[in-house]
């Protein structure tokens, strides 16, 4: 306390020492400098920090998170409302590390760890929901490290084993996945999770495996076994087709009516069947002579024979006809042939697979004015604009429209935990910047204080608080002023003896005389 007391003093006889005129500038300078320093301290931009996962995590791997990294007095700050954690940038190599060692986030839960915790008193019960507990968690593991999976959690239900074999029930599992923010999950890779979990549990079939998305959507099929294999490229390219057919249509309206107001759905039925047909037609009056063959042939003599009737009566072409009475005589018969080409035409048909039969198109469109001035299009232009987006055919193709307000995109109600959780972080940083301004001033104000005073006043506080410096003080105080005056009376003589005119002057000076 005796260095304090000292520098108190010190500071209260320099202060006592000031006249007002400088102990309002000095106020006034140091008022400058704490503003100035707080200025710069709350217009830098500081440490540069950095996220240590670009995904959001949840609040309790964030929290074991900050407390590894606390331990280890790394730096760290919430960020993305508290589903995520910064790190200095130059801190970061170290900060993974650390987390690594700890092994920090154990995503999934813990694995087969769990067994290397075991002790001798473990029961064989506790034995088998450890070994449950670490399957569901290695299952957890390896689902999460595909690339459209943020988090991923199992769960598997296990009957107990009954005697009788019409008792017996088969084992369960359910799988409830996170997808990253604008994933989506493929037909086939859900399928690739069901085989995954299934042939991990013994006695699990993988109609019993249902894999179901955070917002409720179910992502495996019941009756996939029932179907036999399912036409992943068919219902793959169905699904792109909606999409793409929905995206086109809401980037139209969004131009006009800003991002946000419209939300699109397109059902398509497509038809994936693929028809060939040969089709031949023949033209019965198109016909042209190909060829023609003439045959005569000539008979003579005997009695006309043949069968009753008048064909025997008849004459033969180019003959003469024989007389009912008999005799002889001469027949001539002459035949004529022609071919002809008839027209072929011959067509082969083939539909591809994919032709779109039917479009079904549901929209809900904000045309409410969002600002003046704002150019508002009719219910009827936003139709006929979607038509045009999705290639409407008439007679084939449905479109529904209903008007009704939206709200854009990303656009949410702010968190007031969260505003005000990031204030007071504000207010935190503000008052440290400022609280280290405000020690540097005085910190260069003291030691400012203490250098004037030692050149001042350099024993008066030590003749002020012990009596025998004081008086050594003074006899040495004494003794300067008596060798300075005979000093100066030395260089007067000294003076006087060189020239006597000009001391003689100065003394006629003092009394009022002029100088000779």
């Amino acid at each position: 306390m005796e260095p304090l007391n000292r520098l108190l003093a010190q500071t209260r006889a320099y202060w006592a020492g000031l006249s007002a005129g400088r102990r309002t500038g000095a106020v006034i300078g140091a008022l400058g400098i704490v503003i100035a320093l707080a200025a710069v301290a709350y217009l830098s931009p500081g440490a540069h920090y950095v996220p240590l996962s670009q995904a959001p995590l949840p609040a309790e791997e964030v929290a074991a998170m900050r407390a590894k990294l606390t331990a280890d007095n790394i730096t760290n700050r919430l960020a993305n409302g508290g589903t995520s954690l910064e790190v200095p940038e130059e801190r970061y190599p170290e900060a993974v590390v650390s987390l690594a060692a700890g092994g920090i986030p154990a995503r999934g839960g813990k694995g087969y760890e769990l067994f290397d915790e075991t002790s001798l008193m473990t029961t064989p019960f506790v034995q088998s929901v450890n070994y449950q507990r670490a399957l569901q968690a290695e299952l957890a593991r390896s689902i999460m490290q595909m690339e459209a999976v943020q988090s991923a959690r199992v769960i598997i239900a296990k009957p107990d084993p009954s005697p009788f074999v019409r008792d017996q029930k088969q084992p369960t599992a359910s799988v409830v996945i996170k997808l990253k923010p604008r994933a989506r999950m493929a037909p086939a890779t859900a399928s690739g999770i069901v085989s995954l979990v299934a042939h991990s549990i013994e006695g699990l079939r993988p109609e019993n495996v249902t894999v179901m998305e955070t917002g409720g959507r179910l992502l495996s099929d019941p009756h996939a076994a029932e179907r036999g294999n399912l036409p992943t490229p068919q219902l793959e390219y169905l699904e792109r087709l909606e999409t793409y057919l929905s995206t086109k249509a809401e980037e139209m309206l969004a131009k006009t009516l800003g991002p946000g107001r419209a939300v699109i759905r397109v059902s398509a039925d497509v038809n994936f069947q693929k028809i060939k047909e040969r089709l031949k037609t023949y033209s019965p009056d198109g016909r042209v002579a190909l060829a023609e063959r003439t045959a005569n042939s000539t008979s003579s003599g005997g009695t006309a024979r043949g069968p009753a009737g008048a064909v025997s009566n008849v004459a033969r072409a180019g003959g003469v006809p024989s007389s009912s009475g008999g005799g002889s005589g001469t027949a001539k018969e002459e035949v004529i042939q022609t071919d002809y080409l008839v027209s072929e035409t011959i067509r082969d048909i083939e539909d591809g697979a994919g032709a779109v039969t039917r479009l079904s198109v549901a929209a809900i469109v904000d045309l409410a004015p969002q600002g003046e001035g704002q150019t508002v299009i009719s219910a009827t232009d936003a139709e006929e604009i979607i038509k045009q987006a999705v290639g409407f055919r008439v007679g084939r193709d449905n479109v529904t429209l209903a008007r009704a307000p939206l709200s854009g995109p990303g656009v949410a109600e702010p968190d007031d935990t969260l505003v005000k959780l990031q204030r007071f972080q504000t207010y935190i940083s503000l008052a440290r910047n400022l609280s280290v301004a405000v020690a540097t001033v005085l910190a260069v104000l003291v030691a400012g204080l203490l250098v004037l005073r030692r050149r001042r006043v350099p024993v008066a506080t030590d003749a002020a608080t012990n009596p025998e410096t004081a008086a050594a003080a003074a006899a040495e105080e004494a003794r300067v002023k008596e060798e300075r005056r005979n000093a100066e009376l030395g260089r007067f003589q000294e003076l006087a003896r060189s020239k006597p005119g000009d001391v003689a002057n100065v003394f006629r000076l003092l009394i009022g005389e002029p100088a000779v």
